[in-house]
């Protein structure tokens, strides 16, 4: 019996002490609580609950000046090209003395697409070729040309080096304009099948100035036909973007001097450079041409010794001292740089 009562104390006691630890336990818990609530509520407390706005920023009081944009002073009207009498062509300048501002944005557009600032071609028959025409200019001072009193004209040279010694494929003897217009006559696979001799020298060559003279053998077909096609030079020579030189011919095989007339009517048309060869060499003997011939008259020494007597007596020496500057002068003009020579 003793023992029962033992066990059921022992069991008491076990149970007041689970009581006890368990009331402690919740106690413990429920301070654990309301401290964690404290400290969420302090939390909260500097915490702001709306989207903080900037303070502004203190301007200053006085009014800000504006910044003075420079007004564009109106460019003035450019200059109207005056445009010469065709039928007076023997008195026109030597030398094209302006070029129109649709010109000048023509050939920038042709560099722009592909054409070389640096090149230049001759189309035209037997008074275009190598090595008479031009080809002294890339034979060096002293062996190939004597400027003389026309230095300013090295910076030409030196701007369209190789160009004037090259074989233009649009450059042949007895050549007409209405052949250099129509298929080419080259047995090689260089040119196209169906392109025009000028078509290949442009395709070729990417020149972005252009020396086109005819007439003297188109005289034998009649002045209808060399106007055709020379007309159709130029347009197709302006839609590549190149600056066509038209130029007058030393000879009168027509005997009134209308292929030059109509030459320099279609320059005045397509507002191009006309280069006026037949003034100076007019002054020389004979038209500066060989005795029945139609073909300059030569120096055995030099065809461009510009610093002796030459220029008074020959007509190649004239012919290409002439070119030359027609090539300058186009070359200052489309590029806004100072003009020189007469």
């Amino acid at each position: 019996m003793k023992k029962i009562i033992w066990i059921i104390i022992v069991l008491v006691l076990i149970a007041a002490a689970l009581t006890g630890f368990l009331l402690a336990n919740q106690k413990s818990r429920n301070e654990l609580h309301i401290r964690m609530t404290e400290i969420s509520e302090e939390t909260l407390a500097v915490v702001p609950t709306d989207t903080p706005v900037p303070t502004e920023t203190s301007l200053p009081t006085e009014t800000p000046v504006p910044v003075s944009i420079p007004t564009e002073e109106p460019s003035p009207e450019p200059a109207a090209i005056v445009q010469l009498d065709p039928a007076d062509w023997r008195n026109w300048p030597e030398l094209p003395e302006s070029i129109s501002p649709e010109l000048k944005t023509l050939y920038f557009e042709g560099l722009g697409e592909g054409n070389n600032p640096k090149r230049f071609s001759k189309i035209g028959d037997s008074n275009t070729m190598m090595p008479s025409f031009f080809g002294c200019y890339d034979s060096g001072v002293d062996t190939g040309y004597v400027l003389g009193p026309y230095a300013y004209l090295q910076e030409a040279i030196d701007q369209f080096q190789w160009s004037f010694s090259r074989n233009s494929r649009a450059s042949r003897n007895g050549a007409t304009a209405y052949d250099m217009d129509v298929y080419h006559w080259y047995e090689d696979d260089i040119c196209w099948p169906y392109e025009s001799a000028l078509s290949c020298e442009y395709r070729l060559f990417t020149p972005s100035i252009a020396f086109i003279g005819f007439g003297t053998n188109d005289a034998l077909l009649g002045i209808e036909r060399y106007e055709e096609h020379l007309r159709s030079l130029v347009e197709k020579t302006l839609s590549r973007k190149i600056v066509p030189i038209l130029y007058s011919k030393a000879d009168d095989l027509e005997g009134d001097g209308s292929f030059n007339e109509a030459a320099a009517r279609i320059a005045n048309e397509y507002n191009v450079p006309f280069w006026n060869l037949w003034k100076p060499m007019s002054a020389l003997p004979n038209n500066g041409l060989r005795e029945g011939d139609v073909h300059p008259t030569a120096s055995k020494i030099n065809l461009c010794n510009f610093s002796n007597d030459d220029l008074q007596t020959y007509g190649w020496t004239v012919r290409n001292l002439s070119a030359l500057k027609a090539l300058d002068r186009v070359w200052r003009l489309l590029n806004d740089l100072p003009v020189y020579g007469e």
